[in-house]
């Protein structure tokens, strides 16, 4: 045996087992052991070690294992066929290399991640000492990626057991940067005294309080002496592989207790180290399969005095002699001569099945520990160490009150219904968080989902009992062939088909195939093929959006009408009479309101809805045409006020395609499927040419579109700029959608149509009555009641009222902006046009009147040369007199050039007729 300097209790157990066997008078043999301790992290001392035990002849190896030294054991084992039984973890062991190996330490990856499961921790950080633990951290991960478990994991190793404050500090500080609440740890530490010092510093910088939760990583809980953390309302939990209430146990431990604890370090109490429980069992291995091999006559062994050759020369003076050549197995032959009896040892080991002081000891072929289990315990608040639990390889955690399965009965013989399913949002998931009198979820009501509830439901209508349990590998179900052809299947149609479990309950499509070995019950969801895209960008509104009711043609038509209403206006009224005025000074009829300004400033009016009061056609084609435009124009306003408030109040997503052959046509949006599973097989065997085009292209396309799951395919839309679009399942497109950051969307119609059901056993008597079941639900509204629940109104992105968010929205300023550009613009241009006038009369006082002159005497000082007088008229010839004079041609020039309509009323009105006569002329 090969111990490192601190297997202290290993080398105990070692020592102690050997002596109890050596005690039994009914023994045909004894066993002689052969000790040596080193460091065995150092490679060099460790093959050393090996070669002066082997050349001493030695049947086989017994001694611990480090992470660095591993590849040693391993290339030594396999090239002198030395068995090497270890009691330490082989989690790092490479199985192909593993041939000569027998590890008595079995691995609690899988129980570590179960029970994270169980417990529903989302975020936590992970605590390790040495390189071991970095590498059982990365196992922790593949496993959650293979059960579809999203978590988020802190690493951080601890540098100086002894002295571990500084990291705890930072430890605590980084969970309350996150701002966690309940701050969730897993401690994974090389060696058993670790625990004790870590727990012992958790202490002294106050983490052993209400909103810690430890998960301690040793297999010996029980040992770590928790007493002391009961009243500070830290919450820790771990597992225990010595189960104490076994017969078994309690036998050996009066053997146990009866030592000498001065010769046996660490025995003669009630309690045994992991370490010495586990070397006490591979001594029982080594002197069982020895017991076996002589009972079996093997050649190994003749211990009759006519014995065989073999025998005389395998044993000379008390020594083993290798192939009747060498004393031991040297490492130094050339070329190496390995073992004569490894192979033989070694499978006898392997092939052994009994119950140990570790409980059930049984090998698989590479020699690993299978068909093991471990007591769940915990310590809380005044509570504890208490057994809340059991776990096992093949159902996982079962905490107290729930029947545990053994593994050769069948859920019906037990009298409970085993439901397999899988963990998958939103159809399964593990509750968060604690019941309302703060104690854990416990059995069947620790589970929340669509399935879950389904599945409520389902067994309540049977009036049956159930347990609901993952699938160990976290597939649905696919047809494997072997290297001989044969069929098997894996994931929920495999256990069903084993006869692990009776029922599966999950989103399991049915197919033809997978009908051919079980039965299914009629669908619960219809599903498809769908496509998801990352949802556009919404686009802002511009600056003129209130143009966009109408074309830009109807822009131009209302522009052409506008301007050939107003001309067509001013054409009738020049040819018709009745638009002809008398003039209120010269009385001649010459006077025409409808010259072409007032001719556009009427068809403007109109168009704008304000009328013109001053101009209104008199003529019959005046008002005919007026009336026209008036008609056109209430269509055109109503019409463009109508889509005005559409326009300005829903955002638009334009998205860059619409379906599948949308999809098909382009090649700038890269588009995938999960790498393997039916969607990808429904693109490669289709015939359609669409899909078949499809497929061509994901085939050849580089980088590879394809993705290795789900929450990959989605993360590479949301982050992909929209150049990428993933194709799924339709009910995970439209679930993902309305999760935060709810920037995907799903376009199109599904591409196909498949169903989910629930699979039964073949012949199943749960068959019908299932279906029956899911009949009735679905008739009462009941699974679209829980579809809308669980994909609508739990979701995120505000789509709690079923559909679209009903929130009206608010005009902003960008929708409206372009008319107050257009009004500033208005208003600058106004100024402009009147300063240029203003200056423009300025220049020429003598045209300008009265009120004008006033207005820039006021405005200018000083002016005062510009004042008028009192107008007066000549009597003879009506004409305007002004202070320069009679008749000024520059007012008549100013009138004529239109820029005022000056027309000052006579003293006295014109005489209608105007009659002359001489003198001689009588009337």
């Amino acid at each position: 045996a090969i111990f490192d300097w601190d297997d202290a209790d290993a080398k105990t157990g070692f020592l102690s087992a050997i002596t109890f066997f050596n005690n039994r008078k009914e023994e045909a043999f004894q066993l002689s052991p052969v000790v040596d301790v080193t460091d065995i992290s150092d490679s060099f001392n460790l093959a050393t070690s090996i070669c002066s035990h082997m050349e001493k002849g030695v049947f086989m190896l017994f001694g611990g294992r480090k992470f660095e030294s591993s590849s040693i054991i391993e290339a030594y084992s396999q090239t002198f066929h030395v068995p090497y039984v270890s009691p330490s973890f082989a989690d790092n062991v490479q199985r192909h290399l593993s041939t000569f190996q027998l590890h008595m330490k079995p691995s609690h990856t899988k129980a570590l991640v179960d029970l994270i499961i169980h417990f529903g921790w989302r975020n936590y950080h992970y605590v390790y000492d040495s390189e071991e633990g970095l590498y059982r951290m990365q196992e922790l991960v593949r496993t959650f990626e293979k059960k579809r478990y999203l978590v988020t994991v802190r690493m951080r190793r601890l540098q100086d057991i002894d002295n571990a404050h500084e990291d705890l500090r930072a430890l605590d500080k980084q969970a309350d940067d996150d701002n966690i609440p309940n701050k969730y740890i897993l401690l994974d530490l090389s060696k058993e005294s670790h625990y004790y010092k870590i727990m012992k510093q958790i202490r002294e910088v106050g983490m052993n309080k209400h909103g810690y939760h430890y998960i301690m990583g040793t297999m010996d809980f029980l040992n770590l002496n928790m007493e002391r953390y009961r009243y500070g309302g830290v919450n820790i939990t771990g597992f225990q592989l010595v189960n104490y209430s076994s017969t078994f146990v309690q036998n050996f431990l009066k053997l146990w207790r009866g030592l000498n604890p001065i010769l046996f370090p660490g025995a003669g109490n009630d309690s045994i180290h992991i370490d010495a429980a586990l070397a006490v069992d591979a001594i029982e291995v080594i002197q069982r399969t020895l017991r076996q091999l002589i009972e079996n006559s093997s050649s190994i062994f003749k211990l009759i005095e006519n014995s065989s050759s073999i025998f005389k020369h395998t044993f000379r003076r008390g020594e083993v002699y290798n192939h009747n050549r060498t004393r031991g197995v040297p490492c130094d032959a050339d070329p190496p001569v390995p073992w004569m009896h490894g192979e033989a040892l070694t499978q006898g080991m392997k092939k052994l099945h009994f119950d140990g002081v570790t409980g059930n000891i049984e090998f698989d072929e590479y020699g690993f520990r299978k068909q093991y289990k471990f007591d769940v315990y915990n310590v809380g608040l005044n509570i504890g160490p208490n057994k809340i639990g059991e776990w096992s390889i093949r159902g996982g955690v079962y905490t107290e009150g729930e029947e545990f399965p053994t593994t050769n009965t069948t859920s019906t013989d037990r009298g409970v219904y085993m439901v397999t399913s899988t963990l998958d949002e939103p159809f399964l998931m593990v509750k968060k968080g604690v019941m309302s009198d703060g104690k854990p979820w416990l059995g069947n009501d620790r589970y929340e989902g669509f399935c879950a509830e389904l599945t409520r439901r389902l067994f309540h209508y049977l009036d049956k009992p159930y347990r609901l349990m993952f699938v160990k590998d976290g597939m649905y179900g696919v047809k494997k062939y072997d290297s001989n052809n044969q069929t098997s299947w894996n994931g929920m149609i495999g256990e069903l088909l084993r006869g692990e479990a009776e029922v599966a309950v999950a989103p399991l499509t049915i197919t033809s195939e997978r009908e051919e070995v079980v039965d299914f019950s009629k669908p619960f969801m219809d599903v498809g093929l769908s496509i998801m895209i990352k949802k556009p960008e919404v686009q802002k509104p511009g600056v003129f959006s209130f143009m966009q009711p109408l074309e830009l043609k109807l822009w131009l038509c209302l522009v052409l009408g506008y301007a050939t209403v107003g001309i067509g206006i001013f054409f009738v009224s020049r040819v018709s009479g009745a638009e002809w005025r008398r003039h209120p000074v010269t009385g001649k009829i010459d006077y025409n309101k409808f010259n072409l300004p007032n001719s556009l400033l009427f068809a403007m009016g109109s168009l704008m809805l304000q009328g013109c009061d001053d101009a209104c056609p008199r003529s019959v084609p005046g008002r005919i045409l007026g009336g026209a435009w008036w008609f056109a124009v209430l269509i055109a306003i109503s019409s463009y006020t109508a889509n005005l408030a559409a326009f300005l109040t829903i955002e638009k997503l334009l998205t860059p395609i619409q379906g599948a052959d949308d999809l098909a046509k382009q090649t700038e949006i890269a588009y995938g499927t999960l790498a393997s599973g039916s969607t990808q097989d429904f693109f490669k065997n289709s015939n359609v040419p669409t899909y078949t085009r499809m497929w061509y292209y994901m085939e050849s396309a580089t980088p590879s579109v394809f993705v290795q799951s789900m929450e990959e395919g989605i993360k590479r839309v949301r982050e992909s700029k929209g150049k990428y679009a993933f194709l799924m399942e339709s009910v995970y497109n439209e679930y993902a959608n309305n999760q935060k950051p709810c920037n995907t969307m799903k376009v199109g119609h599904n591409i196909n149509s498949n169903h989910y059901g629930i699979a039964t056993r073949k012949l199943s008597i749960l068959r019908d009555e299932i279906t029956l079941g899911v009949l009735k639900l679905t008739e009462e509204g009941v699974i679209d009641r829980m579809k809308k629940d669980w994909w609508g109104n739990k979701g995120e992105c505000g789509f709690n009222k079923g559909h679209k968010e009903s929130k009206k929205k608010s005009l902003s300023l960008s929708n409206v902006a372009g008319i107050y550009f257009i009004l500033i613009a208005g208003l600058v241009f106004a100024i402009i046009v009147g300063v240029c006038e203003f200056l423009y009369i300025k220049s020429k006082p003598d045209g300008v009147p009265s009120a004008v002159r006033s207005l820039m005497v006021f405005m200018m000082p000083g002016t005062d040369t510009l004042e008028q007088t009192d107008d007066a008229t000549d009597d003879e010839t009506g004409n305007h007199k002004t202070q320069n004079g009679p008749s000024s041609p520059a007012n008549g020039n100013a009138q004529a050039a239109g820029y005022f309509s000056y027309d000052p009323v006579p003293s006295s009105p014109p005489p209608l007729i105007t009659v002359e006569m001489d003198a001689n002329t009588s009337v």
